[in-house]
């Protein structure tokens, strides 16, 4: 009893000295930074803006009621983001807090030019949003679109990032943030895509239209609709599933029925280097991709010999396609597909004897698509 006794009293006696809550951050006290934007400014400085939700103060928030909120955009120029940050706090009368940012958006003009010195900010900072989406603006600025989306009264965070989030899973693109393109924009032999959105400013229309293409920590090119998804899946990006409309013939007089939709469920992505020889480097990329038929208006699948000649046709226009998309990387200098590192890592002593950054464009890639159709519907 006297030892349970001594227990109670000291665990009482240390709840005397016990802290409380020393880091609370209560929303009263903060306005929430979660939509940001970087467009090229003006004399060398960037353009950077902000939204956040400001509270409406009235009388009746005094008797216990809410008060209603406004999302209000600021911009600001300057040199780094930090002191863009010191400018914001001039105008804001709480304390601005990004650690909440859901997206970053990149002008397409800013893309082009060095973009990791004005993220340093958020790889010092422990609060930094480092899992916020990221995507490129074309079209226009990246106000502007900004602006359009609260012109509709939508909360521009949760809009882009549903945006970005169903192209993902259709595999229109491979989301990246803040956190995941760091390694990649200081490494040699590894490259990254970001979600290229375009802007239409004639029908104020906001979309997903590709992929942002980067070498190192600057932009150099960008590939539409399906060869974008085509190189998501090479990349083993691919969302829940990957949809190609191809033209398999052209001998019916109805066109429809000359096209076949195919859904790439599941790929599979085999690497071989078939010369190491760095004076004729050559690499080899095998992909096996099992589809199934969404639409095919001329409906005769009925035999296995026809799916077979369907399975050659998509093989042999996928592996051209490839091709086309390879032949994109290389003009742009980015190696999304990481082939230097793969290189680098198998034959690190032929690899230091050349200059992969200057001499990926000229490296032999070949492709090649396989394609399986395992299911062709229902009515078949």
């Amino acid at each position: 009893m006297r030892h349970k006794f001594l227990l109670t009293l000291l665990m009482c006696i240390s709840l005397i000295f016990m802290p409380g809550c020393w880091d609370q951050n209560l929303l009263k006290n903060i306005s929430l930074v979660l939509t940001s934007a970087i467009d090229q400014g003006e004399d060398d400085n960037a353009k950077f803006s902000i939204t956040y939700r400001k509270v409406q103060q009235s009388q009746s928030m005094e008797q216990g009621n809410t008060g209603s909120y406004l999302t209000t955009v600021l911009t600001t120029e300057a040199p780094t983001l930090r002191k863009a940050r010191s400018n914001f706090s001039r105008i804001v009368d709480q304390k601005i807090d990004m650690s909440k940012m859901r997206v970053m958006l990149i002008g397409d003009e800013f893309a082009q030019t060095q973009i990791l010195p004005y993220l340093d900010m958020f790889y010092r900072d422990p609060k930094s949003p480092l899992l916020a989406n990221l995507a490129v603006v074309q079209g226009g600025s990246c106000v502007e679109l900004i602006n359009q989306l609260l012109k509709e009264k939508l909360i521009v965070s949760d809009y882009l990032n549903n945006l970005i989030t169903t192209a993902a899973r259709s595999s229109q693109v491979a989301p990246k943030n803040i956190q995941s393109i760091r390694s990649k924009m200081l490494q040699t032999g590894e490259d990254f895509t970001l979600p290229l959105l375009h802007y239409d400013q004639e029908k104020k229309l906001t979309s997903v239209k590709g992929v942002a293409l980067f070498d190192n920590e600057k932009k150099k090119g960008e590939l539409y609709g399906q060869d974008a998804i085509l190189l998501t899946v090479m990349d083993e990006k691919m969302g829940k599933y990957a949809n190609f409309t191809k033209k398999v013939r052209s001998d019916m007089k109805s066109k429809e029925n000359n096209y076949i939709t195919i859904q790439v469920t599941d790929s599979k992505r085999d690497i071989n280097i078939i010369n190491p020889d760095h004076r004729n480097l050559t690499f080899s990329l095998e992909y096996e991709f099992t589809t199934s038929v969404l639409e095919y208006p001329k409906d005769n699948l009925d035999t296995d010999k026809k799916i077979e000649m369907l399975n050659k046709r998509l093989s042999a226009i996928l592996t051209k396609e490839a091709e086309k998309v390879v032949a994109v990387l290389q003009e742009a200098n980015s190696d999304v597909l990481s082939l230097g590192r793969k290189y680098r890592v198998k034959h690190y002593d032929e690899y230091m004897k050349m200059n992969w950054v200057t001499e990926y464009p000229n490296v032999k890639i070949i492709p090649k698509v396989k394609v399986n159709i395992t299911q062709t519907g229902i009515i078949s």
